[in-house]
């Protein structure tokens, strides 16, 4: 008899754990029959993907789905792809204060007057209304690493879920560096001119240093000696100082990556550049030092004359060309030539070996169709390498590499479902998947 009281209790036991477990876990959800793009550009046709409680569980085509998942059928005209990943987006941040004002020691501002808030945090201060946080899940992007407007040291980066207003409550990671540039105080304020930022930077970091021996000589005296005064902005600074945190640094023209690498020799901080609109003419240098790249994809405009040209080539019956004295001609052969160059940044830093990631750092979301066109056109770019470094690549900058910017069992459930390749004219996405939590746009008939 005690053999079966001892039995009917484990059943129960176990039956109560059961109960416990399914009360704890969220039930599965699929879509299946649909293309499943990798970001190593592996495709598979008539795939499934599955996940739950915000991770994938299972993946490809002979994936298992759970008896308690919603499923969806794609009826295989649908395409997975990883959730784009911006490397420093500036959505929802506040518009600089206005500095036109002079102060009253021009020559020794405040810090925040001087553009100097590397303590500042976007999570305290972005407006999560912002109708950008609605409509980049509608481009592909599902996580963004989110900075604040301003001048040379504008505040901490914070990394997001992208969910429209709800991206408030999805902070993935606060302070993944902090947001540095050679951008000079507004009006009259110091410091006012390249030079005079770099100058900043040395002092902040030597103030910063000195602060913190202060602090620590404090901390292991016993004697009779007054605290030091706390410094939130120099002290913000100290995982930079330990390379614990980078900048993450926005900086386009040769000369001023050049200035960066001065400053970094002396300083000793870890960087990753942001923009890099001129960083091929610097690529050995940028493998050489390990230094990633999050590239902006704002292009240069196609000079006019050349547009006019192709123009004229397509026409029926064919016009003529315009003449052009020799002189001309030069100068439109030196233009095109740099703008080929910086159409194809992207391309040389690629084939140096540079890690290269993608930015918007203020670019608008509605011209980015165009411009991965663009990429893929002129810019040398295969649509597999687009999509690796709009999501694997920039994951990995960001340190986040092992847990999203693929679709991938283990990884997080962060991906997009669109009606057609991503880069084809006229794609939309239809679905996106944030961190488990699905957002349907529009119906598949409608398209």
């Amino acid at each position: 008899m005690k053999s079966v009281r001892t039995t009917v209790l484990c059943i129960l036991l176990l039956m109560v754990c059961s109960l416990q477990g399914w009360s704890q876990s969220s039930p599965a959800e699929a879509f299946k029959n649909v293309t499943i793009h990798t970001a190593d550009g592996e495709t598979i046709k008539s795939g499934t993907i599955v996940w739950r409680n915000g991770v994938i569980t299972s993946l490809g085509k002979n994936a298992n789905i759970p008896f308690d998942a919603y499923v969806r059928d794609g009826g295989d005209s649908l395409h997975v792809y990883p959730g784009f990943i911006d490397g420093l987006a500036l959505w929802g941040s506040p518009d600089i204060e206005n500095d036109s004002k002079k102060p009253d020691e021009p020559g020794n501002p405040s810090y925040a007057r001087a553009g100097i808030q590397p303590d500042r945090v976007p999570a305290d201060q972005l407006k999560f209304d912002d109708k950008v946080l609605e409509e980049a899940p509608k481009h592909g992007f599902t996580t963004a690493a989110i900075g604040l407007k301003g001048r040379m040291l504008a505040g901490q980066v914070d990394l997001f879920s992208i969910d429209g207003e709800n991206t408030k409550d999805n902070v993935l990671e606060n302070g993944i560096g902090i947001l540095a540039q050679f951008e000079e105080a507004g009006g009259t304020a110091y410091p006012s001119t390249t030079m005079g930022v770099m100058t900043t930077f040395r002092q902040l970091f030597n103030d910063a240093k000195a602060l913190r021996q202060q602090q620590r000589y404090y901390a292991s005296t016993s004697g009779n000696y007054s605290a030091p005064e706390k410094d939130k902005v120099l002290e913000t600074l100290y995982p930079v100082m330990d390379q614990d945190q980078p900048f993450y640094f926005v900086v386009d023209s040769k000369e001023n990556i050049e200035r960066l690498f001065w400053l970094q020799d002396e300083l000793g901080f870890e960087v990753v550049i942001v923009s890099g609109k001129e960083a091929y003419k610097k690529a050995d240098e940028l493998k050489k030092r390990n230094i990633s790249v999050l590239a902006s994809i704002d292009l240069p405009e196609k000079p006019e004359w050349k547009k006019a040209e192709e123009k004229k080539e397509e026409s029926e019956p064919r016009e003529e060309l315009e003449e052009v004295t020799e002189e001309m001609r030069v100068f439109r052969e030196r233009q095109l030539t740099a703008y080929k160059a910086d159409i194809q940044n992207i391309r040389k830093l690629l084939d140096a070996g540079v890690k290269v990631g993608y930015a918007s750092n203020g670019f608008k979301l509605a011209d980015i169709q165009d411009n991965i066109t663009t990429l893929k056109e002129e810019g040398n770019l295969s649509e597999e390498e687009i999509l690796e470094m709009l999501s694997q690549t920039t994951a990995e900058i960001l340190g986040y590499g092992q847990k999203m910017g693929d679709v991938a069992t283990g990884n997080m459930a962060s991906f997009t479902v669109f009606s057609k390749p991503f880069s084809e004219e006229k794609a939309k996405a239809l679905y996106s998947v944030t961190d488990g939590e699905l957002t349907e746009f529009e119906s598949k008939s409608s398209n």
